[in-house]
């Protein structure tokens, strides 16, 4: 039971530094974020390396004590961004808090079932990074249902500003009007504006907090319109159609490479469904790699492999539109 168990926490180690490394080198290796963020803050975009000055959140910094001392990391930074993005209301020293509540109970739990220090250890890893894992998730879903709800949202605001309204009205009332989760984003743009803030820079901290592609063009033609001038609620129309059909295309290259993303999820599975089909049918012959170091070792490495395998196959299987 001791080695089984080490075995699986051994393998879902390798699964998250694997994880982890992908969710730190993606923002390096993909240049259209650093494009867009650049186009938002009014900087210029080229191959070679722009020096530009770190742009601040107009938002106030409210931060104080503790919560201001990790926000001088760039891991906690970062970690704020995505819980901003998932649960806006929650506090990172609250976040910091369920983490370490998280590891500990992880830990105490698993060294209570083995009496294993090392399987503890490893215990207290998952548990650092299970509450991460839920708010990452839940940022993508997140995320994903802003995506879907932004076309109808831009053609209510053409219908709005065609009606003669203003477009701070038209904030308000998409933040009345939406539903959840644009309408809070909306929201709380109108009310930062009522505040003081201007639209330009309302609009701005929204795509911080959106991070999408589509909201950054709805972002940035608005404030190019609002300083050339012209029909706004047509431009609104042309963006909202370009998300439809960027929509469309999407959904067509998925039905395409469903077969090579299923292909797959089945070498990936195949492995695991062999070890315990040989196990069933010959325990002596199987046990040697949860009984043994070297076995655990390899089933660990293998695990780690297969998971970069996986994660080769989405890669090729996924195209951007």
């Amino acid at each position: 039971m001791d080695s089984t168990l080490l075995t699986i926490l051994i393998a879902a180690v390798v699964a998250l530094v694997v994880f982890a490394i992908w969710q730190i080198a993606a923002p390096i290796i993909d240049p259209s974020k650093r494009k867009l963020a650049q186009r938002l803050a009014g900087g210029s975009y080229s191959g070679e390396a722009v020096k530009t000055k770190e742009s601040k959140s107009i938002v106030q910094d409210k931060s104080t004590g503790f919560e201001a001392r990790l926000l001088k990391i760039s891991v906690f930074k970062s970690l704020q961004k995505t819980l901003l993005q998932s649960y806006p209301d929650l506090a990172l020293n609250r976040l910091v808090q369920i983490i370490a509540i998280s590891a500990m109970g992880c830990c105490l739990l698993f060294f209570a079932l083995s009496a294993s220090m090392l399987v503890a250890v490893v215990a207290l890893v998952i548990g650092l990074y299970l509450p991460i894992a839920v708010i990452t998730n839940k940022r993508n879903r997140r995320q994903r249902q802003l995506a879907m709800q932004l076309p109808e949202a831009l053609d209510f605001l053409g219908r709005i500003l065609r009606a003669g309204h203003s477009f701070s009205t038209g904030l308000s009332m998409m933040g009345t009007e939406l539903p959840a989760p644009l309408a809070f984003e909306f929201r709380r743009g109108y009310d930062q504006h009522s505040l003081g803030v201007s639209i330009e820079d309302a609009l701005k901290e929204m795509a911080t907090r959106i991070d999408s592609s589509d909201f950054a063009f709805f972002v940035t033609a608005t404030l190019i319109q609002r300083q050339t001038g012209g029909d706004l609620s047509e431009v609104l129309g042309n963006i909202s159609g370009m998300i439809r059909g960027r929509s469309r295309l999407q959904q067509q290259v998925k039905a395409k490479t469903a077969e090579g993303r299923f292909t797959g999820y089945i070498l990936s599975a195949f492995p695991a469904v062999l070890f315990i089909v040989l196990y069933s049918m010959n325990p002596e012959y199987a046990s040697v790699l949860i009984t043994s170091t070297d076995g655990m070792i390899l089933l660990g490495v293998s695990f780690g492999l297969q998971m970069l395998g996986l994660f080769t196959i989405r890669k090729i299987t996924t195209v951007e539109v």
